[in-house]
């Protein structure tokens, strides 16, 4: 009997409910590490530095326990991400020429690795579908937690005098950080709202995108509405114009001779568009810390000054950095542009090794929203995007623990470790010669685990077996 086919002994078999325990598990551990990632697991647990330390490393300790337990797609993701994993290791031996080597190792044991090996097992675990789900759940729940803390605990939910006084932050530090995240939750809403076609689904995405919408607003960050407009009219205008024949050539070609334009007006009069939106003209100093930034890679450009080694305490090179733009002894938390943090961090080598790899990525992701054949091709597309507008003004790249970073090097591999959905593959799954979930069941029972170490190339199903199996896309 073909092991496409519904099988009632499978369904009945005791492998099945533990297997299923074990799914549970492994989907329970990537929500709550995207949301100890996200940074709203802090302000729950009140900041604790020891338990927080804790959970790093548990973190930690399960991805490397489920990595090995799925060794050869494990071996896969690394094979795939080389040009990751360069990055990767100039973080590591930045050690050797950091300026302050007790931060960079703090940095590496706690963050570079931790996210590292998270983003190996989510990538080579979950398809991209999957992962936007579980994405969204975690995003879901850091939006409910902060409208709690907002609505309930204003002294936590929300800023409490100064420039910002009634601002909503959130379970996150600041405003900015909760509109960044917010902003990511629309876009992942948005999508799925595409994505999903089940009512109940459909509707929870509708509230999700609606709700984080709201928050963006509650928070006061013109620029996070600014940018959610701008990807939603990208994204929109990729679904529009997705491969169409010659026309669709044309009309590609004309949108990028009309955004040329908008950029070249945008650096004529960038500067009465932000006083029209009530802003600072130098974006609350950050011209001027932006300078100032620069000035300093330049005196160590190659290398850099190492992993989270510059904007630190007691940093006479981040204090002259601050004296630009505050006269009194202030250090910058951040350069406020994720780009220029990487030159900070590792120089114009590792600057160089993050924009091939960044472009390499847009352009499949961009060749995969021009051709998409389902909505969730369009989710890398719209979140390289969205990181690259975000990080113009804010550091959510490479600084310390960030979502983005490490969504960042799960779409880097899940776009050569996923290849899009063939109209052959929608047809079978369509014509119901079985389920894709019995299917999945079989090939566990058989010791094969769907993962795109076991795909097949040419993306054509087959009868599962110890030798192969259909990949397990939903």
């Amino acid at each position: 009997m073909n092991s496409l086919s519904s099988s009632p002994a499978a369904a009945l078999s005791p492998a099945a409910p533990r297997q299923a325990r074990l799914e549970l598990i492994e989907k329970s551990y990537s929500v709550f590490t995207w949301l100890f990632f996200s940074n709203g697991v802090g302000t729950v647990l009140s900041n604790t530095g020891p338990l927080l330390t804790l959970l790093r490393y548990g973190i930690l300790l399960m991805g490397l326990l489920l990595i090995a337990a799925r060794w050869r797609a494990t071996l896969r993701a690394l094979a795939k991400g080389w040009l990751l994993w360069l990055l990767v290791a100039l973080m590591v031996c930045s050690l050797g020429w950091s300026m302050t080597p007790s931060y960079t190792m703090e940095s590496i044991r706690g963050e570079v690795l931790p996210m590292s090996v998270f983003a190996i097992y989510f990538s080579s675990r979950f398809n991209m579908r999957e992962q936007m789900r579980l994405v969204a759940i975690a995003l879901g729940i850091g939006a409910v937690l902060s409208l709690f803390y907002a609505l309930a605990i204003p002294s936590v939910g929300r800023h409490v005098g100064g420039t910002f006084d009634g601002a909503w932050k959130g379970v996150y530090s600041q405003k900015n950080n909760f509109s960044t995240t917010m902003t990511l939750t629309i876009l992942t809403y948005f999508v799925l709202s595409i994505v999903n076609t089940k009512g109940l689904e459909k509707r929870l995405s509708q509230i999700g995108l609606l709700g984080s919408i709201a928050m963006v607003i509650l928070s006061t960050s013109k620029s996070g509405l600014l940018i959610f407009i701008t990807i939603l009219l990208i994204v929109m205008l990729a679904r529009l114009f997705r491969w169409q024949g010659r026309r669709s050539v044309l009309v590609l070609d004309l949108a990028g001779l009309g955004l040329l334009i908008a950029i070249a007006l945008l650096s004529v009069t960038w500067q009465q568009i932000v006083i029209g939106l009530g802003k600072d003209p130098t974006l609350s100093a950050r011209t001027f810390i932006w300078s100032g930034a620069i000035d300093k890679v330049m005196d160590r450009p190659w290398l850099g000054y190492g992993r989270a080694a510059f904007w630190v305490p007691n940093s006479l090179p981040a204090r002259q950095v601050g004296a630009l733009a505050d006269s009194g002894d202030f250090v910058p938390a951040h350069a406020h542009n994720g780009f220029i943090d990487v030159a900070i961090d590792l120089g114009l080598v590792g600057f160089g090794l993050f924009m091939l790899g960044l472009l390499a990525t847009y352009f499949i992701a961009l060749r995969r929203a021009y051709q998409a054949k389902t909505p969730e091709d369009l989710w890398p597309f719209a979140f390289l995007t969205l990181m690259a507008m975000s990080n113009m003004t804010e550091t959510v790249l490479m600084n310390r623990v960030t979502l983005y970073w490490v969504l960042y090097m799960v779409m880097f591999l899940s776009v050569r470790l996923w290849p899009p959905r063939t109209p052959m593959l929608e047809a079978t799954v369509e014509s119901g010669l079985g389920s894709i979930e019995s299917n999945r069941e079989s090939c566990r029972e058989n010791g094969v685990v769907g993962s795109p170490a076991t795909e097949v190339p040419n993306r054509v199903p087959v009868a599962p077996s110890k030798f192969g199996t259909f990949s397990g896309r939903d």
